[in-house]
């Protein structure tokens, strides 16, 4: 998520909608998921508007879906070396499975097989109501079945972090074979201080008490903006990020001077919201909902190798997420700690993890 330079205003404004929003009923997602979701069109992947240029594999030749044993619909696209070591990718918040389009080069330069997948609600699988973390974990395990995956890695980078401990969990050992997480949350009980605000009120308290009022605040982010074209919905994000230079990290700054970077968050912040911003926040309280984990991080397999990347300057998931996860795993997880931000350790870093990543699939 980009700096949110005007919350104050935007809380103070809130309070004009806030009594009809108190009813905690977000609106219903678009329950139509699956293949057949607006999103799966060339147009709906820009809106009103031409794609923005970007070097990177952005289109839907990439996507594909899976019929689950239940009859939803699990979106995925692949990236990087095809005949490559397997990676299921699990996107943060709010992502999609384009989100992996931005490991591609640096996968194929290292033999990684990008598998990203959809999470339920968002882009092209199917919502889950009453869903679990682990829920996801065995989505995940009958597609790799599906795919023929003898063995695997997993990687979750930011909000996708819940999700790798909960393939870390849940995925069966003889398969799983290695799990790396970049800037990746923790679990609820960790906390939230060290945050920004913006991010601290929500992970504390709107995603899972005012569901109905989150909705509606997301949906006015740049990302959230699907009503627009894609080309708009850069002259916002860059003009709300222009009026935070003065307290952004000089490494953010340059991250979001890179037009593939913005193409690429945009169509997968595009793709996100496709069923709706009350189906990304429903995704949201999944994560930071303690009965919502259905495990313990310490009870996950102590034979399972767990690379943790965190950047010291992060103010989005603090560093104190990293080194709370790594103290719960134990011995087989190692913790890096770099001079980076939230987003300069996953876009300056990806051969290194992905790189140590696909040595640990091979060594096993």
């Amino acid at each position: 998520m980009p700096p949110q330079p005007t919350i104050f205003q935007q809380l103070y404004e809130s309070l004009v909608a806030f009594p009809r929003l108190l009813s905690n009923k977000p609106s219903e997602p678009n329950l139509q998921g699956g293949a057949s979701s607006s999103s799966s069109s060339p147009d709906s992947a820009t809106g009103t508007g031409s794609p923005l240029p970007c070097s990177l594999p952005l289109d839907n030749a990439s996507s594909a879906t899976f019929t689950l044993p239940d009859g939803r619909k699990l979106g995925y696209a692949q990236y990087g070396d095809l005949a490559g070591q397997p990676i299921i990718y699990v996107h943060g918040w709010p992502g999609s499975r384009f989100e992996g389009a931005h490991l591609d080069p640096a996968a194929s330069k290292v033999g990684a097989r990008i598998i990203a997948v959809d999470h339920p609600g968002i882009g092209q699988s199917s919502p889950q109501p009453g869903r679990k973390l682990l829920d996801h974990a065995k989505d995940i395990e009958r597609l790799t079945d599906h795919l023929g995956l003898s063995k695997y890695g997993v990687l979750g980078i930011s909000g996708g972090g819940p999700y790798a401990l909960a393939c870390a969990r849940g995925l069966p050992a003889g398969k799983l074979r290695a799990v790396s997480i970049v800037c990746g949350l923790g679990s609820p009980d960790m906390g939230y201080a060290g945050m920004n605000l913006a991010s601290r009120l929500g992970w504390t308290y709107g995603f899972r008490l005012l569901p109905g009022f989150s909705a509606w605040w997301i949906g006015r982010w740049p990302e959230g903006r699907t009503d627009l074209s894609d080309e708009e919905r850069k002259r916002l994000l860059l003009a709300q990020v222009d009026k935070a230079k003065s307290s952004m990290h000089a490494k953010d700054l340059k991250i979001w001077d890179n037009p593939d970077f913005v193409a690429v968050y945009l169509r997968s912040s595009r793709e996100s919201f496709a069923q709706g911003a009350a189906s990304v926040v429903q995704d949201a309280a999944v994560i930071c909902t303690s009965s919502n984990w259905g495990f313990r991080i310490e009870d996950i397999r102590k034979d399972l190798p767990v690379q943790l990347w965190h950047g010291r300057f992060d103010n989005m998931v603090p560093l104190q997420h990293g080194q709370k996860v790594a103290e719960r795993l134990g011995k087989n997880a190692t913790l890096r700690v770099k001079d980076e931000t939230h987003a300069s350790i996953s876009v300056y870093y990806k051969e290194e993890y992905l790189g140590e990543l696909v040595k640990a699939i091979k060594d096993s």
